[in-house]
């Protein structure tokens, strides 16, 4: 058996708690490249496996696979270093790739069943089997430290619980953009490869400026209302659902006509709308500051996409490279020159409740769907609107033009149809204001016309008809 082979046999056995046999000073660099290569590629196969087709590749994925490898050379590195045999780097390198390997090939059907018995409000079974899968990783990793260490059993403990970090928690908090992609297509059927994303960035400034150009000027005496609606994530619908929903309900309803501003990753109007980027959205906000009338306007700002227990705001549409954005991200975006001080910010995402703090001010009303440690509900690729998007724009503000009382009406909403559906763990929508920031909206409810309600018609959005997926809204 040549070196290659030895050491995914040897790799085998190290994932099984087994000891490793044979020289391991006789595998050298070209043999864990070897492996290395093997250990990129089946996680690619594996990768393209899980996206549904048409699949489209990204080559911003590569990246991550080659930092594990680094990773695990350097978890090698610890082994060797703690048995004091620098010689044998070369091979339990190779040997630890193939462990991985072969860890992560016994941990996909354990998650997929996980996935499958979570449910809504039961993530702890997911958490249960990624937590199962670092035991496992480290007690492999110790077992082989102990093998290659002797009785310096402490220093085998520290090698092998710093080698888990470095292959499996380190990847928690690197960031992962995937490999594959299932390939969003438009209403034509077209998909975003056959546009240029050259093109689509060079095309931004004109986009924003044409969007701001169609903004209606600040009237003398009357508190205008101008929204800024934001689809951070272009791989589901159902966000760009909420923000062209959102566009029609305070147009129609709430006296917003010519004052709203649609930033929306979508594959068919990447050519006809500016992208929802951090960038454009700064852009976006600076111009509406520049037309408004700082002492009297109001800028309304909702939010929606996926959001990530580290508080970051999904920002996606595949292939393009595009940076999520984190609560203070969001509060740097909103210090322009001139200042708004008069802000309405609603982020529905999971756990958005971390933009809270970060966002609050004596004269903002700040709106998250989700605690900052839980999940909101109803996204997914069969899904029109979420559950906090459908209780909030489409019933409460239909039923009354108070915000304060709209979130309200909508917490309850939520937490009913939560309770009703067996989720545990409810999402609990937060709220933050202040009495300046109340009285103002007040002042600005008592000039306000309010026209009909505005219901939410799948019909009329991108979409089309659909129903609404229980799913953590993540």
């Amino acid at each position: 058996m040549n070196a290659l082979g030895a050491s995914l046999v040897q790799g085998i056995r190290v994932a099984l708690l087994r000891r490793p046999r044979g020289n391991l000073a006789a595998a050298g660099a070209g043999t864990f490249l070897a492996a290395a290569l093997l250990y990129v590629l089946a996680l690619a196969g594996l990768a393209a496996l899980e996206t549904p087709a048409p699949r489209m590749f990204s080559s911003y994925g590569v990246a991550p696979l080659l930092a594990g490898v680094v990773l695990v050379l350097a978890a090698a590195w610890l082994l060797a270093w703690q048995a004091r045999r620098p010689a044998i780097v070369w091979g339990v390198a190779a040997i630890v790739l193939a462990a991985d390997l072969a860890l992560e090939l016994a941990y996909r059907p354990l998650s997929w069943l996980a996935a499958s018995l979570t449910g809504p409000g039961r993530t702890w079974v997911f958490a249960a089997a990624a937590w199962l899968f670092i035991a496992w990783t480290a007690a492999a990793l110790y077992a082989l430290a102990r093998h290659l260490g002797g009785d310096r059993r402490l220093h085998a403990l520290a090698a092998a619980v710093a080698g888990c970090f470095l292959l499996v928690a380190a990847g928690w908090y690197l960031p992962a953009p995937p490999l594959w992609y299932a390939q969003p297509d438009g209403e034509d059927g077209t998909g975003l490869l056959q546009v240029s994303a050259e093109r689509v960035f060079y095309d931004q400034a004109r986009l924003v400026d044409e969007a701001l150009g169609r903004i209606a000027p600040q009237r003398p005496g009357t508190i205008d209302l101008y929204v800024v609606a934001f689809a951070g994530d272009g791989t589901e619908r159902v966000f760009r659902n909420e923000v062209e929903h959102a566009e029609r309900l305070f147009s129609e309803r709430f006296g917003a006509e010519g004052r709203v501003l649609v930033l929306a990753n979508a594959p068919d109007t990447v050519q006809t709308r500016p992208l929802a980027t951090l960038g454009n959205l700064i852009w976006a906000l600076d111009g509406i500051a520049a037309r408004m009338d700082p002492a009297e306007d109001i800028v309304l700002v909702f939010l929606t996409s996926h959001g990530s227990a580290d508080h970051q705001l999904q920002v996606d549409l595949p292939p393009l490279p595009l940076d999520a954005i984190t609560p203070a991200d969001l509060a740097d975006a909103l210090a322009t020159e001139p200042a708004i001080p008069w802000k309405v910010l609603v982020v529905s995402a999971c756990y958005s409740g971390g933009f809270v703090e970060a966002l609050r001010s004596d004269s903002t009303l700040v709106m998250a769907s989700a605690r900052a440690d839980r999940t909101s509900f109803g996204c997914g690729a069969d899904a029109d609107i979420t559950y906090f998007g459908r209780a909030f724009l489409d019933e409460a503000l239909n039923q009354t033009t108070s915000l304060t009382e709209a979130f309200e009406l909508a917490r309850r909403a939520v937490e009913t149809r939560e309770r009703d559906e067996g989720i545990e763990t409810g999402s609990e929508p937060q709220i933050a204001g202040s009495p300046s920031i109340e009285a103002h909206l007040e002042r600005w409810r008592s000039q306000l016309v309010a026209g009909p309600p505005v219901r939410f018609d799948p019909s009329r959005t991108a979409a089309g008809p659909a129903r609404i997926a229980v799913r953590d809204h993540d």
